[in-house]
């Protein structure tokens, strides 16, 4: 079976149309047995209302807001499937990216989407400035963790329930740069890593502040080379 955990923030104008009219339908279509599992991070909209409406998922929710890493690993203590996946609300990456999960989940612990591989589509580009931000991290994280990927911070990952263990485990960050931690964590365990090209639209909708979420992820990298002690699982 394979989870998919959906971090949801004040998603309540799209959430349940998103999950009721494409994630439900491609996952029938394709017959793929799953559980969906969407968290609500402290949204101060009507999200936890709109996922309570739709059926058949399990809904996580708490207050106040935590932070995306917070809330994907409530989905990840709450996953049963044999593979485990997250992505995000808005969809914002294509949903044949699944396929490829299921294809290569035998042989890695960790699969990541990654917007900048040579066989990925951005249909849609990120402005000017997160592309430029985004750029200057990328090369901070390849520099500062010795990573050889081209994306770290692509909004869909998956893992086997081995890696997810360790993470739930280990994992000390909340907010975004949780995804360098992950990556890190695996890494320092020498776990089996594989990048896939995605289909990748960018959202227009975002409120994150680039600015304000930059000073935040570099801090948060000074805390995981520090954490890199405690990030071994012993033997």
């Amino acid at each position: 079976m394979l989870s998919i955990i959906i971090p949801c923030y004040n998603e309540g104008n799209a959430i349940k149309d998103n999950i009721n009219n494409r994630v439900i339908p491609y996952l029938k279509y394709k017959n793929i047995k799953y559980e969906l599992i969407l968290v609500n991070d402290g949204s101060k909209d009507n999200t936890l209302d709109e996922m309570m409406a739709i059926p058949g998922v399990n809904v996580v929710s708490y207050t106040p807001n935590r932070g995306k890493g917070y809330a994907v690993k409530q989905g990840l203590i709450e996953a049963k499937g044999d593979y485990i996946l997250f992505m995000d609300a808005d969809l914002s990456t294509d949903l044949k990216a699944i396929e490829d999960v299921i294809q290569f989940q035998k042989d890695y612990d960790i699969i990541i989407g990654s917007r900048h591989h040579k066989a990925s589509v951005i249909v849609k580009k990120q402005p000017f400035i997160r592309r430029f931000i985004g750029k200057g991290c990328r090369l901070l994280v390849n520099m500062k963790f010795h990573f050889h990927f081209t994306d770290t911070q692509c909004g869909f990952k998956a893992m086997n329930k081995e890696m997810a263990k360790i993470l739930i485990e280990k994992q000390q960050i909340d907010n975004f740069a949780f995804d360098v931690e992950y990556l890190y964590i695996a890494k320092l365990n020498k776990k089996r890593i594989k990048e896939i090209p995605v289909v990748w639209e960018n959202d227009r909708s975002s409120t994150v502040s680039p600015l304000q979420s930059s000073i935040k992820f570099f801090k948060d990298l000074k805390i995981i080379k520090k954490n890199k002690e405690k990030y071994y699982v012993k033997s």
